[in-house]
């Protein structure tokens, strides 16, 4: 119907809020409506705090009119125990009648139980409003769950003319190029995509190099966990960063095993290359700076055409996605 359309649309606006807090929870939206209008909303805004169910229904002043109420969720409530008690309990409780869901949990604790405790104790559940729209905002909880990895986005600038690095020089072992491609707008775009975003990885070569910072300085407070992929060698004691030795199974375990449920890879050419050769990725941003240089390391190959194109005053902003995830 027009109107669960509408309700869950601002559930999934609600959940959107989450983004960067929320991990590794999904991000979860809840709307009270009371005859065609809004009487309580929430979001789940941090992760082990309350439930976007529970925001929601704390938030509605008249609690006797949560019995004639519906509850729109973009996620299926849960059924279990984790940091704090399961949703439909509440729900159950509150003789909410009525609960239109966008999508099941993927979690196997939940995965249709949530429905099912409530379709027992005879609530009336509507399934798959805007599904699609749930299952992309979901998309890192997502491939968390089924695909025992973190969601990956690969990132990396380039010139006009298509080098994302110069040919470096040495003196007395110091790398002495200090450059940048792109402006400063999307320089705070960058620092905004790591607010959001649980992890950066990048190569050893690229830690040596350039002693990169990798935290958000210009977008908010949340700052993303800073990994190093190291293949077989020692390293150093470093306690900005986490290294990780091995092939490219050996991180994504590694990640997946420390809950990172997305992680952007921000590495040289060959860390980013051995993502494209394995088809290891989900998106793909390239950030093309407005300058050309006469020579230096070129970019990688997009594996597409893309398929979106932003234009941020005079840089832009390619973004591919996996057929799945458009």
């Amino acid at each position: 119907m027009i109107l669960d359309d509408a309700w869950m649309k601002r559930a999934l606006q609600l959940a959107a809020l989450g983004l960067g807090k929320a991990q590794p929870n999904p991000l979860v939206g809840a709307v009270i409506v009371h005859s065609n209008s809004i009487i309580g909303e929430g979001f789940h805004q941090q992760y082990g705090a309350p439930h976007a169910e529970v925001n929601a229904i704390n938030a509605v002043e008249n609690q006797e009119l949560l019995r004639e109420s519906t509850l729109y969720v973009n996620l299926e409530p849960c059924a279990h125990f984790g940091k704090t008690p399961p949703c439909v309990s509440l729900i159950i409780e509150k003789k909410i009648p009525k609960v239109v869901i966008g999508m099941r949990d993927p979690n196997l604790k939940v995965n249709g139980k949530g429905v099912e405790v409530l379709l027992n104790a005879g609530v009336e559940v509507v399934e798959n409003v805007l599904e699609h729209e749930s299952l992309l905002l979901n998309k890192r909880f997502i491939t968390w769950h089924t695909k025992k990895r973190p969601y990956i986005f690969l990132k990396w600038a380039q010139t006009k003319n298509g080098f994302m690095d110069v040919l470096r020089k040495k003196s007395n072992n110091i790398f002495f190029e200090n450059y940048w491609i792109t402006n400063d707008a999307l320089r705070v775009w960058t620092h905004n995509m790591r607010s959001e975003e649980q992890a950066i990885l990048i190569g050893y070569n690229t830690l040596k190099n350039d002693n990169p910072q990798l935290t958000n300085r210009l977008y908010g407070t949340n700052q993303p966990k800073r990994f190093v992929w190291c293949d077989d060698r020692k390293t150093e004691k470093n306690e900005s960063f986490t290294f990780i030795n091995g092939n490219i199974q050996d991180v994504l375990d590694e990640l997946y095993q420390q809950q990172i449920q997305s992680v952007i890879v921000e590495g040289g050419k060959k860390t980013l290359q051995r993502f494209l050769d394995a088809n290891l990725w989900d998106e793909i941003f390239v950030l093309v700076g407005n300058v050309e240089w006469e020579s230096g390391v070129p970019a990688p190959e997009l594996p597409s055409k893309p398929d979106f194109i932003q234009t941020i005053e005079d840089n832009l902003i390619l973004q591919i996605k996996t057929k799945i995830n458009r």
